[in-house]
């Protein structure tokens, strides 16, 4: 699975004639600059942190850069093939805590390529793998919470139907790795290796506004933690997923989506149900102003109640609660700035057990090539 990206990219190299002959190009190169200030509350431990400290609040001040970008390796009607990465480092100076003040500093970073191929007037056809990965210094204690580092290998292929009588269909299905990386004194990161594989399958109908209704499955394996059941002795987690989504494009676009969750294991300690309920709204303002409002609420109770910590690997952001309000505005021809306000209540890596942050945040986006 790791050799997938290398794969999907070779390939299409090598079956586009040209593709590195002139054709290439970027679509998009952006430069992130930004910074905020976040209120974190909780009284909580963190199973997966050395250290032992703790405080009921705590306020990080948090500088970040970036760099992503969109390179085209080959455009034609019946192909393309676009390579993307993204990458940065955020450094916070983190204040509250009873024993000392944290520095963390976070790098993170991923690349992949996607192809492309038209099938003709019925649809298209998406081949994709990507990798990623994160490494953080000085992690925190809570409730200033930080996933700890990981890389991840992941490959994806897609099938999207042209409109038939007004229906289209898609489908997807993609395979997973995670790797933590295991610090010689906190060697239970180890516990949070995964790899996963799924699909999802959706129909889609309507116009100008759509609604899109799709339902998925997907199976982990995670290999390094126990079952309690000598039988079986591997945790391996079977979750369904089901949504209803309704868009409206338009100079004024609105997103409404609501979808359920279903996390079934041999294991009793991480079976879940969810339901989430999202809006987004993207609109113009006066003064080339822009508005961007986003919500998730999720609702997620454990079908077993069990009193000791338990590591629910990947399910923490996956399962939050969030709410943004963004204001942006163009500054230059290849400059714009945007100021977010953002509520965030998510689960930390303790079941049943939650953080939560407050915080504001000034952005700025330079495109050196003017696209």
């Amino acid at each position: 699975m790791s050799r997938l990206l290398g794969v999907v990219m070779w390939a299409g190299l090598f079956a586009l004639p040209g593709a590195v002959q002139g054709q290439v190009r970027f679509q998009d190169l952006v430069l992130n600059l930004g910074g905020s200030v976040d209120a974190y509350s909780g009284n909580l431990s963190a199973v997966t942190v050395p250290i032992v400290d703790k405080t009921d609040h705590a306020t990080a001040a948090v500088g970040e850069l970036g760099l992503r970008g969109v390179l085209s390796l080959h455009a034609s009607p019946q192909r393309s093939l676009v390579f993307m990465f993204d990458g940065g480092m955020r450094q916070a100076a983190a204040v509250g805590f009873q024993l000392r003040d944290y520095a963390p500093r976070e790098w993170v970073g991923s690349s992949s390529a996607r192809l492309t191929h038209t099938l003709g007037t019925w649809g298209s056809l998406v081949l994709r793998g990507g990798v990623r990965g994160r490494s953080v210094e000085d992690r925190p204690p809570m409730p200033l919470f930080l996933q700890p580092g990981y890389s991840t290998t992941s490959g994806g292929l897609g099938l999207a139907t042209r409109p038939f009588g007004g229906v289209s269909f898609d489908l997807q299905a993609d395979v997973e790795g995670a790797d933590y990386r295991a610090l010689e004194y906190l060697p239970q990161l180890d516990l949070l290796d995964r790899n996963g594989k799924g699909f999802e399958l959706g129909v889609r109908w309507g116009g100008p506004s759509t609604i899109r209704f799709y339902g998925g499955f997907r199976w982990t394996d995670y290999n390094n933690q126990g079952s309690f059941d000598p039988a079986d002795p591997y945790r391996r987690d079977r979750t369904a997923r089901v949504g209803l989504e309704w868009t409206y494009p338009g100079d004024v676009f609105a997103q409404i989506g609501l979808d359920g969750t279903l996390n079934r294991s041999n294991s009793n300690r991480p079976e879940y149900d969810a339901v989430s309920l999202r809006a987004l709204l993207t609109a113009p303002l006066p003064g080339e102003f822009s508005l961007n409002l986003y919500s998730v609420l999720t609702f997620k109770s454990y079908v077993h109640e069990i009193s000791f910590a338990r590591l629910v690997p990947g399910e923490e952001a996956d399962n939050a609660s969030v709410a943004y309000l963004q204001i942006g505005r163009a500054l230059a021809a290849n400059l714009d700035g945007a100021v977010r306000f953002a509520w965030t209540r998510a689960e930390t890596d303790i079941g049943s057990a939650y953080y939560r942050r407050l915080g504001g945040s000034v952005q700025f986006n330079y495109r050196p090539l003017g696209n």
